[in-house]
């Protein structure tokens, strides 16, 4: 079920990503979105790319991308099969040149993420799954992932933001009583280390996160054992009118999902 799918993706993140690396140098031209989000030729020609090649293999399906201007709702809440697509997920730290950024993209039936990937082009490492399972891949080497069997909150480690930390999030570790963090750039590296068992909790207290920024990571996570919601607990709705997830983000291995938005659903988003 839907190996053709993962089997294509994974090849397509990998050769997205050697062209991201051809371009990781200092001192190239960034702009900014009408948001603050920066943006450079690099983002636009990988997104370019990969949403042709999905177009020409899956022409039936629907494509949303970070890079596209146009979002019909309407149609993506009807369509049967909707692939997101991210090119550089982790810009800031594109143009810092510090590697964490990665390619990603989800495939979401019916409205649920069931296949994605995850590829950190400076490392070669690829995540990946689809309703069988998910892996890691880097170089020859490939094994199955889970999320860790963490069950004690204060024990947990967080993988934390690099460029969008703010007081919701410090205040959200803080009740929580998390004593060890790991910071990364791309959010879909941070579901990577809950994966591989790095990491136990993520928490994005932000409005700037997007559906292409979920879709892949979700289904790697969830194919995993572990959980995604917002604030609320609620389950992502990759089919509302809104591109945004306007309501944060909480990821973990799942097993103190509840207790953990219990104990922060006040603090985000604010009052």
């Amino acid at each position: 079920m839907l190996d053709s799918e993962t089997s294509f993706i994974c090849q397509l993140a990998t050769e997205a990503g050697q062209r991201v690396l051809s371009d990781f140098q200092p001192g190239r031209p960034v702009r900014y979105k009408p948001d603050g989000e920066p943006v450079t030729d690099t983002d636009r020609a990988i997104n370019t790319f990969l949403v042709t090649e999905l177009q020409r293999r899956f022409p039936d399906d629907l494509i949303v991308s970070e890079e596209a201007e146009d979002d019909d709702a309407r149609r993506r809440a009807l369509a049967h099969r909707v692939w997101f697509v991210d090119p550089i997920d982790g810009t800031r730290e594109f143009i810092a040149g510090n590697g964490e950024f990665s390619v990603m993209i989800g495939l979401c039936v019916e409205g649920c993420p069931v296949v994605g990937v995850v590829h950190q082009p400076t490392t070669g490492k690829t995540w990946y799954a689809n309703p069988h399972g998910a892996w890691l891949t880097q170089g020859n080497t490939c094994r199955p992932l889970r999320v860790s069997s963490v069950n004690h909150i204060p024990d947990m480690t967080l993988a934390a933001s690099r460029s969008h930390r703010n007081r919701y999030l410090t205040a959200a570790a803080q009740r929580l009583g998390i004593q060890k963090e790991i910071i990364s750039g791309s959010g879909g590296l941070k579901i990577g280390l809950l994966v591989e068992q790095r990491a136990d909790l993520f928490i994005s207290a932000s409005t700037r996160s997007k559906l292409w920024d979920t879709a892949g990571p979700e289904a790697i996570l969830r194919a995993a054992g572990g959980v995604l919601t917002d604030f609320q607990g609620r389950p992502l709705d990759y089919r509302q009118p809104n591109l945004h997830h306007r309501a944060g983000l909480i990821a973990s291995n799942g097993l103190q999902h509840a207790a953990i938005v219990a104990q922060v659903c006040d603090l985000f988003p604010p009052a």
